[in-house]
């Protein structure tokens, strides 16, 4: 085995999904596999290559480290995640492989909230372009709408003020949150800069609790009449904006583009339990988040990767995006028989993000980071799992106890053309992790987003 390595490759990969689609789950099984990797179990290019000469290393400048050993260490004692303590973080790592001669890699992996591509509208747009297009969404969406309803109202009084505006379009943001519509701007109302998610509750309650910005500086969308009619409120808006945009925004999909992978959450089963409406807000959100990218690279920019490659230090080189992994999550939530159809449902929802894209490679997943479900066997027709269950039928967290049978929905073979949220139901179960830190836990299809995102 040669002892020198005289190229390294840096590979900064973005890892994004809405709330709760997994992605903490996803980073700490991977970290976990490549730490003490198992050819066996997480199976990298040719049959029996390992991983060697795994080292951490410090996150970037400005970047709060993934803590790995502590969200492992709560899953295994406690069966939950702990809460992050900010909205963006990484974990870099250095590794070789045995089916790599002369060189290594250096791993950055992003993980960045889902929730801020609700805002990616605001990039190239002023306050009054970003303003129009917002408010042409809801007109043109009847449940978006009906959620909106006291902002639009507050809209129509004689002479609205700031604090009114605001307190009425927080309101129709928790509606949205409650109707299960995930399309939030300014996205900290749905998760603050501290990684703090909007904590369930009512209406009323969560307007209270949120703010529509940031602290001390919150906006809200005013079309053209208001503005003309009120241009001192809509000047403060439009401050309030261009911070926020500075501050949230334009971080957050810098540091997207800074990738040359992109692994993209969509969670199937909470997208066919939260019905139409949840589908419809994250198939735009996602559009949004792929128009401002712009993923994929000319042939020009393809000459000037290489290039790059071979001329500049790894730190310097620029990034591109020239790889998607498309990922369906939680895979062990699915009866067995339905797992080709989560995939298919995957490809139909974001297959024409990619499409027509030059030079962009791109590939759909079905993964489970961690295993925590066994098939049952049942009458025909029947879907039956075996798990901890983690919450009871009030929606609240049960403290952990047996392992029980429960059923789940079968997956459509296309995503109907109408459904109510409620539908489909794939109960959620406790995380099963062996308590012995150096036994990863069981994955489906992880090991191929890896080798696929590696190039």
């Amino acid at each position: 085995m040669p002892a020198l390595h005289l190229k390294t490759t840096e590979c900064r990969v973005g890892v994004v999904g809405l709330y709760s689609a997994g992605k903490t789950v996803l980073l700490t099984s991977l970290v976990n596999h490549l730490d003490h990797h198992d050819p066996d179990r997480f199976r990298l290019g040719k049959p029996g290559t390992a991983v060697r000469k795994f080292t951490p290393l410090p996150p970037d400048p400005h970047w709060a480290g993934f803590d790995y050993a502590r969200y492992r260490d709560a899953l295994v004692h406690s069966g939950i995640w702990p809460a992050k303590t900010c909205d963006r973080a990484m974990y870099a790592c250095r590794f070789a492989r045995t089916d790599w001669a002369v060189s290594d890699c250096v791993l950055k992996l992003y993980d960045l909230p889902g929730e801020r591509f609700a805002d990616a509208a605001m990039l190239g747009r002023s306050y009054a372009e970003w303003s129009d297009h917002l408010l042409g969404r809801v007109a043109a969406d009847t449940p978006t709408r009906t959620a909106c309803e006291p902002y639009l109202q507050a809209l129509t009084a004689d002479a609205p003020d700031d604090a009114r505006l605001v307190g009425a379009y927080r309101l129709s943001l928790a509606n949205l949150i409650l109707s299960l519509k995930p399309f939030v701007s300014p996205s900290t109302f749905l998760l603050d800069t501290h990684g703090q998610p909007a904590k369930r509750a009512g209406a009323a309650e969560l307007a209270a609790a949120r703010q529509s910005g940031l602290p001390g500086a919150e906006f809200a969308p005013l079309p053209a009449d208001v503005r003309a009619k009120c241009p001192e409120v809509a000047g403060r808006f439009a401050t309030h904006f261009e911070r926020y945009k500075g501050e949230v925004v334009q971080p957050f999909l810098a540091a997207l583009k800074s990738c040359t992978s992109l692994v993209v959450l969509v969670d199937v089963m909470m997208l066919l339990a939260g019905g139409v409406g949840m589908y419809d807000d994250n198939r735009q959100i996602l559009k949004d988040l792929f128009d401002v990218l712009d993923p994929g690279e000319t042939v020009l920019g393809t000459v000037g990767r290489h290039l790059s490659n071979v001329f500049l230090p790894r730190q310097w080189r620029p990034g591109w995006i020239t790889r998607v992994a498309f990922v369906a999550p939680k895979l062990d939530l699915v009866h067995p028989t339905d797992r080709d159809r989560t995939l298919h449902l995957l490809k139909r929802m974001v297959g024409k993000l990619a499409d027509h894209r030059d030079g962009l490679e791109y590939r759909y997943f079905n993964v489970s980071a961690v295993v925590s479900t066994r098939q049952m066997p049942g009458e025909p027709g029947e879907r039956l799992m075996v798990g901890v269950p983690y919450r009871g039928v009030d929606g609240r967290r049960m403290p952990r106890g047996g392992e029980q049978r429960f059923g789940v929905s079968a997956v459509p073979d296309d995503w109907p053309a109408d459904w109510p949220a409620g539908k489909y139901a794939f109960p959620e179960v406790y995380p099963l992790i062996a308590t012995r830190k150096d036994y990863p836990p069981d994955q489906i299809n992880l090991d191929a987003v890896l080798d696929f995102v590696l190039g």
